[in-house]
This record gives structure tokens, sequence and C-alpha cells, in this order.
């Protein structure tokens, strides 16, 4: 049964806005409030004991408990214990629910400290490692993936909560793509990106590859227009050009259809989008996307960036010298599968559509 973590504070004054750094977090684990939860395994010890657990280590749990004599510091071997349970203060909770690349220093102590209760009944370490493991791939860093991927490992072989398994699973596949990307095989790199879109449930890993596939497929479309300029009129290069447009704007309008919530993600696809207009010559589309894009984003910096052009798009419109060409046209089977799609999309979003450029 999933619990509620109580929230005490985390006696460090550090502004929230100011990352912490790994040593105001190892005092801050030290003068946490007495609210974590040891349980004994032997009934006859007693009741649940509230303490403060400082660390965790082979030899077991390091835990402080203020009493009538004053502060007291013990070691408690695993072996007494049936459970335990950490009361996160706001500080902690904050890192876990915002792993940026810079709270990697302040989880790596949580996520020291605690690891080794994994085992344990009750314990939620698993949470900061997870947490540790997103703020590391982050940063993009080759080194920072292995320690990110290690960590994986860990709750993966270690963990008594089956969740939590699949999301180490699904960072670990976001780190992979990653990794991929870095190598500059495109043909592998485009073999993960697709396969990351056929299957659901990772939202990290699809907006890293519908962007890839976004940028790849316009690139590709760019290059098929500039080498065929008669394009339109070639029946075998216009399907081939029909398919990387449909495809380019299908993978860069993906984040904001259906992960909206993901800003930054989906404002840099909705200029992805207007970019695509733009080439194209669909001036007026390309208005439109810009409009939603300050409109759902406001303080975006791609609103920011592209500001300026909507305002001349805008006012070339008004002006009545807003250069237009017609939208690429649409076959049979894709105005059937628009007119299915018309209302709102519920459940897990689908992947972008792979278009037959043999189709009639």
């Amino acid at each position: 049964m999933k619990r509620i973590l109580s929230i005490v504070p985390l006696c460090i004054g550090a502004a929230y806005s100011v990352p912490l750094t790994a040593e105001q977090m190892k005092a801050g684990l030290k003068t946490r409030q007495e609210l974590d939860e040891i349980r004994w395994k032997d009934p006859a010890r007693g009741a649940p004991l509230k303490v403060r657990i400082v660390s965790a280590d082979a030899k077991g749990l390091v835990v402080d408990k203020t009493l009538a004599s004053g502060l007291t510091t013990r070691v408690i071997p695993f072996s007494d214990l049936a459970g335990i349970e950490f009361t996160l203060a706001p500080r902690e909770l904050e890192l876990h629910r915002k792993p940026e690349t810079a709270a990697a220093p302040a989880l790596k102590v949580i996520w020291d400290a605690r690891a080794a209760t994994m085992t344990l009944n009750g314990s939620n370490a698993a949470e900061t490692g997870l947490a540790l493991a997103r703020s590391l791939r982050l940063s993009g860093e080759t080194s920072s993936l292995e320690d990110a991927s290690k960590i994986l490992d860990q709750i993966r072989g270690n963990d008594s909560s089956e969740h939590r398994k699949d999301l180490a699973r699904a960072e670990q596949a976001t780190i992979d793509f990653i990794r991929t990307s870095k190598t500059g095989n495109s043909e592998a790199i485009d073999k993960l990106a697709w396969k990351i879109t056929e299957e659901s449930g990772n939202p990290d890993a699809m907006l890293l590859a519908t962007s890839y596939l976004a940028d790849r497929h316009f690139t590709d479309l760019k290059k098929i227009v500039d080498d065929n300029p008669r394009w339109i009129e070639d029946d075998e290069v216009k399907p081939v050009r029909d398919r990387l447009y449909h495809l380019a704007l299908d993978f860069a309008l993906y984040p904001s259809l259906f992960l909206g919530t993901r800003e930054s993600e989906s404002a840099i696809g909705l200029k992805k989008a207007s970019d695509i207009y733009q080439f194209t010559g669909e001036n007026l589309l390309a208005r439109k996307v810009l409009e939603d894009l300050a409109a759902l984003y406001p303080s975006s910096g791609p609103t920011k960036e592209t500001a300026p052009l909507l305002a001349k798009l805008k006012a070339l419109e008004a002006a009545g010298k807003l250069p237009v060409t017609a939208a690429a046209p649409k076959d049979k089977a894709e105005e059937e599968h628009e007119e299915k799609e018309e209302a709102a999309p519920t459940g897990a979003p689908p992947p972008p559509r792979k278009y037959n450029i043999f189709a009639d």
C-alpha cells in the first residue's frame, strides 16, 4: 500500500532557489527532527520508535534519539529490524521532486546515507537513487551517465518495490538512448529512437526520441527539396518529400499534444513546427503555431526568441502581404485518420505515425 510521507523542516538556512551543497546536506541529515520510524522484529522490544536515521552501512543503522539524559546515538543491526520509514524534510522532498543537475551533490549525500536500507521493508531509499540517477543523466556527461547506471543497477537488484524497479528500467532506457546518440551512428540512433516511440510509459525517453526524429526528418526534408526543386512534379520524389514533411511535424508537435506539462520540450517542439511551416512557405500555419506557443508557454525561451517573428508575420498578414503556400495535400487514408482523432487524446499517447510512401 502506498504511503504518504510526512514533511518536517530540514534545518538548513539556504534559500530554496539556491542548490544545497554536499556539506549542507550532511549537516542537515544530522539536524533533522526525530521523525523517522524503526520497527522491531521482536515484539517484546515495544512499539515502533521515532528516531533520526543519520546513516546506514553494512553494520546497520546509525540513529539518534533524544532521551532524558540527552542525545544518544546507537548502531542498530538490520537483523533487529522488521522495517523502517524515512520522513522527508521539505528540502529533501524538493530535491526528489525536481532532481536537476545542480541537485546531484546533495542527493548523493542522501543516497550514500540510505542506500544500504533498500532491503528493509518500508525503506524509500530507492526514490533517492532514482532522483540522483536522473540528476546525473541530465548533465549528459559520460562519467555521470555511468554513475547513474550503477545506481539503477543497485535499485533493480536490491529494492523490494517492482514499481521502482520499473522506473529504474525506464530511466536506464533513457540513458541508453543518450549514450547511443553520442556514438554518432545514425542507423543505430534511428533504430532505437523508433523503438522508443513504439513503446509507452517512458516520457523522458519519448521526448528525447521525438526531438531527435523531428530534427532528423526536417534535415532530410530540406535536403530533398534543395536537391529536387521541382519535387511537386516528380511522382517518385513527392511521396518521399510528403512523408518527411508529415513525420517532422508529427514529432515536433508530439510534446505539446501529449505531454504539454513538460513546458520546455513542448515549447521547443512548437518552435520546430513553426520552422517547418516557414520552410514550406506555410506562413499562416507558422503564425498560428507561434500564437499557440506564446499563449501556452509565455515565459519560455522559444516564445521570447520568436516574438519578433510573430509580430512580423501578424503585420504582414494585416497588410495583406503574408506569402502563403498551400499545405501539402493529404491522402484519403490520412484524412480518415484525422477524423477519428478529432476527440481530445485520452489514455497513453500513441506513437507518431509511420507514413507509407507507397500508399495510393
